[in-house]
């Protein structure tokens, strides 16, 4: 008679978490704010992000839109630039393209 043998399987899922620590509040509304649009050199990102903004705006009547590039999608935008840009938004959307 065989030997009988037995494995364990293991189940590699996990229950997602949400960190959260650090992160800004989030407005109740978008309306009457002032929307900045944060984009990086690489190809689609200021499309993504037009279109982002153009499906929020069906929804939502914003102040304005603010709309820049930080750059070279390889290297962290510069203090300075990051703490201008927060001065003139409200809520901020960024994209990665490509």
């Amino acid at each position: 008679m065989a030997e009988e043998k037995s494995f364990q399987v293991l189940d590699p899922t996990a229950t997602p978490s949400v960190a959260t620590a650090g992160m800004a509040d989030r407005p109740n509304s978008l309306a009457g704010m002032r929307i900045g649009l944060l984009r990086n050199d690489k190809l689609n990102s200021e499309s993504l992000l037009d279109a982002i903004y153009d499906v929020l705006s069906e929804r939502f009547e914003f102040a304005n839109a603010y709309r820049v590039n930080k750059g070279d999608a390889s290297r962290p935008a510069d203090p300075d630039f990051l703490s201008d840009f927060s001065n003139e938004v409200d809520v901020a959307l960024l994209a990665n393209g490509d």
